[in-house]
């Protein structure tokens, strides 16, 4: 809409996915005695208001889950790539309680339990695509972070491979290996009062 009114705005205008470039966007005018061009305006003023409204609740949400991750699963955050935010969604998908018994069962949740694919004597393990797609999701981050920053990582994936593993398998083995990391602090954390009834209602 913006394009079709001011074709030419990237040049004059701050870079929309900036704080300016939105702060421009809720005043944006034109000389233009065009109808239809003035009522395209005035709906990208309130697309742009509507815009910062819905980040405003987003920083506000993300800032309420930081402060309570930090009061209950700040020990998730001794996990190279797990901040506050990450602690938080980690928190939302595990709770509440202790939906869990053992690890193994966190890991088939998480869908990281291997599957083998083995063939004519060669033993492989296949991806699972069962589980939990979001927490799935959230491992394959945290270990690719891990990759760039935790030398303990690489070193691990460089011994899988080094057993004959693919990367593709070595990183699966990673993710295998931060949930058992999880797991652990995942039962340090200290449930908040009702979780439990929570869980048992679940």
């Amino acid at each position: 809409m913006l394009l079709q009114v001011d074709p030419e705005y990237k040049l004059h205008m701050p870079k929309l996915n900036s704080r300016a470039g939105r702060a421009a966007l809720q005043e944006f005018v034109i000389s233009s005695d065009d109808v239809l061009q003035l009522q395209r305006v005035a709906a990208v003023r309130r697309l742009a208001q509507r815009l910062e409204l819905a980040l405003d609740q987003s920083r506000e949400l993300a800032r309420q889950i930081r402060d309570n991750a930090e009061q209950r699963f700040q020990l998730l955050t001794e996990i190279c790539g797990v901040n506050l935010l990450t602690a938080g969604a980690l928190a939302g998908i595990l709770g509440p309680g202790r939906r869990f018994g053992t690890e193994a069962q966190l890991a088939s949740y998480a869908g990281v339990a291997p599957l083998e694919a083995s063939s004519a004597g060669l033993v492989r393990h296949r991806l699972n695509r069962g589980g939990n797609r979001r927490l799935n999701a959230i491992l394959y981050r945290i270990a690719l972070t891990q990759t760039r920053y935790s030398p303990e990582a690489r070193r691990y994936l460089e011994r899988r491979q080094g057993e004959g593993k693919t990367r593709r398998e070595a990183l699966r083995a990673l993710k295998s290996y931060i949930v058992r990391a999880i797991w652990r602090l995942w039962n340090q954390c200290k449930p908040a009062a009702g979780d439990e009834k929570l869980a048992a209602v679940a």
